[in-house]
Protein backbone atom coordinates (compact mmCIF):
# COMPACT_ATOMS: atom_id res chain seq x y z
CA UNK A 1 0.00 0.00 0.00
CA UNK A 2 2.60 2.32 1.16
CA UNK A 3 4.01 2.20 -2.57
CA UNK A 4 1.11 2.74 -4.09
CA UNK A 5 0.26 6.03 -2.33
CA UNK A 6 2.94 8.27 -4.42
CA UNK A 7 1.63 6.69 -7.66
CA UNK A 8 -1.78 7.67 -6.66
CA UNK A 9 -0.50 11.29 -5.63
CA UNK A 10 1.21 11.62 -9.38
CA UNK A 11 -2.21 10.64 -10.81
CA UNK A 12 -4.11 13.05 -8.73
CA UNK A 13 -1.83 16.21 -8.99
CA UNK A 14 -0.20 16.03 -12.47
CA UNK A 15 -3.70 16.54 -14.65
CA UNK A 16 -4.58 19.98 -11.66
CA UNK A 17 -1.38 21.62 -13.50
CA UNK A 18 -2.46 20.91 -16.97
CA UNK A 19 -6.21 21.56 -16.70
CA UNK A 20 -7.50 24.77 -17.43
CA UNK A 21 -9.25 27.25 -15.46
CA UNK A 22 -8.53 25.44 -12.22
CA UNK A 23 -6.60 28.07 -10.64
CA UNK A 24 -6.99 27.19 -7.03
CA UNK A 25 -6.67 23.54 -7.74
CA UNK A 26 -3.06 24.70 -9.25
CA UNK A 27 -2.32 26.30 -6.62
CA UNK A 28 -2.56 23.49 -4.23
CA UNK A 29 -1.19 21.04 -6.55
CA UNK A 30 1.92 22.88 -6.50
CA UNK A 31 1.92 23.30 -2.89
CA UNK A 32 1.54 19.72 -2.51
CA UNK A 33 3.92 18.69 -4.72
CA UNK A 34 6.70 20.81 -3.16
CA UNK A 35 5.44 19.06 0.25
CA UNK A 36 5.66 16.06 -1.43
CA UNK A 37 9.06 16.53 -3.48
CA UNK A 38 10.61 17.86 -0.48
CA UNK A 39 10.07 14.43 1.86
CA UNK A 40 10.44 12.57 -1.87
CA UNK A 41 12.69 13.72 -4.18
CA UNK A 42 13.80 10.59 -5.43
CA UNK A 43 10.45 8.75 -5.53
CA UNK A 44 9.75 7.30 -9.46
CA UNK A 45 6.63 10.19 -10.12
CA UNK A 46 9.71 12.95 -9.05
CA UNK A 47 10.13 13.38 -12.61
CA UNK A 48 6.75 13.75 -13.70
CA UNK A 49 5.66 15.37 -10.94
CA UNK A 50 8.74 18.63 -11.32
CA UNK A 51 8.01 18.76 -14.93
CA UNK A 52 4.66 19.55 -14.46
CA UNK A 53 5.23 21.85 -11.79
CA UNK A 54 7.79 23.43 -13.37
CA UNK A 55 5.31 24.16 -16.55
CA UNK A 56 2.60 25.52 -14.04
CA UNK A 57 5.40 27.84 -12.48
CA UNK A 58 6.81 29.10 -15.69
CA UNK A 59 3.11 29.47 -17.45
CA UNK A 60 0.80 30.48 -14.85
CA UNK A 61 0.14 33.95 -14.05
CA UNK A 62 -0.95 33.27 -10.06
CA UNK A 63 2.63 33.59 -9.45
CA UNK A 64 6.01 34.22 -10.44
CA UNK A 65 9.48 33.55 -8.89
CA UNK A 66 12.88 34.94 -9.35
CA UNK A 67 15.82 32.73 -9.38
CA UNK A 68 18.25 34.54 -7.33
CA UNK A 69 22.00 33.17 -9.22
CA UNK A 70 24.09 35.05 -6.05
CA UNK A 71 22.35 32.23 -3.69
CA UNK A 72 22.74 28.96 -6.04
CA UNK A 73 26.37 29.86 -7.09
CA UNK A 74 27.02 26.36 -4.86
CA UNK A 75 23.93 24.00 -5.82
CA UNK A 76 23.44 24.44 -9.96
CA UNK A 77 27.57 23.58 -10.33
CA UNK A 78 28.26 21.16 -13.16
CA UNK A 79 29.37 18.65 -10.67
CA UNK A 80 26.20 18.76 -8.60
CA UNK A 81 24.24 15.61 -10.57
CA UNK A 82 21.37 16.52 -8.89
CA UNK A 83 21.64 20.89 -9.38
CA UNK A 84 18.82 20.86 -11.26
CA UNK A 85 16.61 19.60 -9.33
CA UNK A 86 17.46 21.57 -6.25
CA UNK A 87 17.07 24.58 -8.18
CA UNK A 88 13.56 23.24 -9.55
CA UNK A 89 12.72 22.77 -6.19
CA UNK A 90 13.56 26.27 -5.08
CA UNK A 91 11.72 27.75 -7.59
CA UNK A 92 8.55 25.42 -5.95
CA UNK A 93 9.27 26.82 -2.60
CA UNK A 94 9.19 30.32 -3.65
CA UNK A 95 5.92 30.18 -5.68
CA UNK A 96 4.51 28.10 -2.87
CA UNK A 97 5.24 30.37 -0.07
CA UNK A 98 3.76 33.14 -2.41
CA UNK A 99 0.80 31.04 -2.92
CA UNK A 100 -0.02 29.89 0.86
CA UNK A 101 0.68 33.42 1.85
CA UNK A 102 -1.27 36.14 -0.59
CA UNK A 103 -0.94 38.90 1.56
CA UNK A 104 3.01 38.71 1.60
CA UNK A 105 3.27 37.96 -2.23
CA UNK A 106 5.39 40.84 -2.59
CA UNK A 107 8.16 39.83 0.54
CA UNK A 108 10.62 38.81 -1.85
CA UNK A 109 13.19 38.04 1.18
CA UNK A 110 10.50 36.04 2.51
CA UNK A 111 10.05 34.06 -0.30
CA UNK A 112 13.70 33.43 -1.63
CA UNK A 113 14.36 32.09 2.06
CA UNK A 114 11.23 29.56 1.80
CA UNK A 115 12.42 28.26 -1.88
CA UNK A 116 16.18 27.59 -0.15
CA UNK A 117 14.61 26.32 2.68
CA UNK A 118 12.57 23.85 0.89
CA UNK A 119 15.44 22.96 -1.34
CA UNK A 120 17.66 22.09 1.59
CA UNK A 121 15.10 20.09 3.21
CA UNK A 122 14.63 17.87 -0.27
CA UNK A 123 18.56 18.07 -0.23
CA UNK A 124 18.61 16.21 2.98
CA UNK A 125 15.71 13.65 1.96
CA UNK A 126 18.11 12.47 -1.20
CA UNK A 127 21.23 12.80 0.91
CA UNK A 128 19.45 10.94 3.29
CA UNK A 129 18.45 8.03 0.26
CA UNK A 130 21.50 8.57 -1.73
CA UNK A 131 24.85 9.47 0.13
CA UNK A 132 26.36 10.06 -2.76
CA UNK A 133 24.28 12.90 -3.53
CA UNK A 134 26.01 15.33 -0.68
CA UNK A 135 27.48 17.95 -2.53
CA UNK A 136 29.54 20.63 -0.53
CA UNK A 137 28.20 23.91 -1.73
CA UNK A 138 24.88 22.74 -0.80
CA UNK A 139 26.42 21.82 2.46
CA UNK A 140 27.54 25.29 3.26
CA UNK A 141 23.80 26.22 2.48
CA UNK A 142 22.48 24.11 5.39
CA UNK A 143 25.65 25.06 7.71
CA UNK A 144 24.07 28.88 7.19
CA UNK A 145 20.61 27.78 7.98
CA UNK A 146 21.89 25.65 11.03
CA UNK A 147 23.83 28.58 12.47
CA UNK A 148 21.02 30.96 11.85
CA UNK A 149 22.64 32.88 9.35
CA UNK A 150 20.31 31.72 6.21
CA UNK A 151 18.21 34.36 6.05
CA UNK A 152 20.57 36.97 6.22
CA UNK A 153 22.68 35.49 3.47
CA UNK A 154 19.98 36.65 1.78
CA UNK A 155 19.54 40.15 2.41
CA UNK A 156 23.35 40.41 1.98
CA UNK A 157 23.20 38.88 -1.69
CA UNK A 158 20.57 41.02 -2.53
CA UNK A 159 18.15 38.40 -3.02
CA UNK A 160 15.48 39.43 -1.35
CA UNK A 161 15.22 43.35 -3.07
CA UNK A 162 11.88 43.36 -4.97
CA UNK A 163 12.29 43.08 -8.80
CA UNK A 164 11.66 45.98 -10.94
Amino acid sequence: MKKLIPALIALILIPFFVATGAAQDNKAALINTTKFLEEKPFDKTAKDLRSAAMQYVIQTDDVSVTLCTDVLKGVTDKKNKYGSDLMAQYAFGMASFKLSNPDRKDDEAAAQLAGLESMLRAYEAMVAEKPKAKYKGVDELIAKRDSGELAAFVQESGCGKTPK
